[in-house]
């Protein structure tokens, strides 16, 4: 009775024993070698919500400027969407896919290979991976930066996502034309983005700028974002204002505004005359 209880319990020693071992096994991955550089980059740089899907590469290039051996693990996080936990380097790069859920917004990626990690608390499963990966989406951005802030390399990218693709810029300005004197001489710019089918797109980057007919850049138009993204919100809509110091009593001439959306690489102009 007692030999048989022995065995028993040593059974379950070697059960636990091969558990351990295991565990071990899975923590020793490889990553980065301290002083490496990681990049990351997402394509497209926008996607729409429900499902739509950015590709993340992570390059990681060791200190002496050859890439990482394959199959080094590269540790990914996001803001917004899905993500795999972590991928593995193929001639230097490390892809997943980034899948949008239904929120819109800006999704910030972190890609992180080597040092560190958070805490963990033991447990067989899931792998220690996972769980750090777990505990740092859980306490948010600050522990993904602290995280990053140990890694031997690391790096960040952004995807835009938002109700659909743009396909379409429709721009109007307000007033066409200019006129009167004081300080309020401005026209607001509109731009309306539509995906393909109509739809308005939101929570998209478009930029505007301001050239004078036939002489590039304007000396005395301006837009008062001063050239930053303005984001359009959720009727599809990014509204900027041309704005002007030419003397009110010169002669007429004519600026054109034109909206890029860069994700999309899409444009539109418009013509506003002053005076």
């Amino acid at each position: 009775m007692k030999t048989e209880a022995l065995v028993r319990v040593s059974g379950r020693a070697a059960a636990a024993a091969l558990a351990i071992l295991h565990l071990t096994c899975n923590q020793a991955i490889m990553t980065a070698p301290p002083g490496s550089s990681l990049s990351c980059f997402a394509n497209p740089e926008f996607i729409a919500t429900n499902g739509d899907i950015s590709v993340i590469s992570a390059l990681v290039v060791e200190p002496a400027g050859t890439v990482v051996p394959d199959g080094t693990v590269v540790q990914f996080f996001t803001n917004l969407g899905k993500i795999p936990e972590q991928g593995k380097t193929n001639d230097g790069v490390a892809r997943v896919n980034l899948v949008s859920d239904t929120r819109s917004g800006t999704a910030t990626v972190t890609a992180i290979s080597g040092g560190g990690a958070p805490p963990t608390t033991p447990s067989p499963s899931p792998s220690p991976a996972a769980r750090a990966a777990a505990e740092v989406a859980a306490a948010g951005a600050g522990a993904i930066a602290a995280l990053a802030a140990t890694a031997d390399a690391s790096a960040t990218c952004t995807v835009a996502i938002g109700s659909g693709r743009p396909s379409v810029i429709i721009l109007v300005a307000d007033p066409l034309r200019i006129t009167g004197s004081g300080p309020a001489r401005q026209s607001r710019i509109t731009a309306n983005v539509f995906d393909d089918k109509g739809n308005v797109v939101n929570h998209v980057p478009v930029i505007f700028t301001v050239t004078q007919q036939g002489s590039g850049a304007s000396p005395t138009e301006n837009m008062a974002s001063g050239g930053a993204p303005v984001y359009t919100d959720t009727n599809g809509q990014a509204i900027d204002f041309l704005q002007t110091s030419y003397p009110a009593d010169a002669d007429p001439k004519t600026v054109t505004v034109t909206a890029t959306v860069p994700v999309g690489a899409k444009a539109a102009t418009v013509d506003v005359q002053i005076n």
